[in-house]
């Protein structure tokens, strides 16, 4: 289930034009993403709660806690790379679509490694998955 909230992120951003969205279990190394910025949609945390039985359907209720990296390109300021998280790619992941989003943190550090400076934004999803009950069991 967790993918299928990865994937949703990723939908959502490929469609309002952001292309440079991967899952962080994909297996492209950093030095083959774009040179300007990219996103990396990953995974902190997953629980599923109590099921909730209709006669119908099954009612599985989840929290998780999603991972949203903004990679800025080389000698990119903080200010800049908020800006552009804040008006790019905050407002298409809150988008209502059934599933409840809200930001719970947001940091920003130079990473050494690539050499460029990334947001990470913890976001926590709540949301029910509903699943038709075969009527033979």
């Amino acid at each position: 289930m967790i993918n299928k909230i990865i994937d949703e992120v990723i939908e959502k951003l490929s469609a309002k034009g952001l292309k440079e969205v991967y899952s962080e279990y994909d297996a492209i190394p950093a030095d083959r993403k774009s040179r300007q910025f990219y996103i990396i949609i990953g995974s902190d945390t997953f629980e599923s709660q109590q099921p909730v039985y209709s006669p119908a359907n099954i009612f599985l209720p989840y929290k998780a806690v999603i991972s949203v990296r903004v990679t800025a390109p080389e000698n990119y300021s903080m200010n800049k790379l908020y800006e552009y998280f804040s008006g790019n790619v905050k407002p298409v992941i809150m988008e209502n679509t059934g599933t409840d989003f809200y930001i719970k943190r947001v940091s920003m550090k130079h990473d050494t490694q690539i050499s460029r400076l990334v947001l990470t934004a913890e976001i926590s999803v709540t949301g029910i998955e509903k699943y038709e009950r075969n009527p033979e069991t």
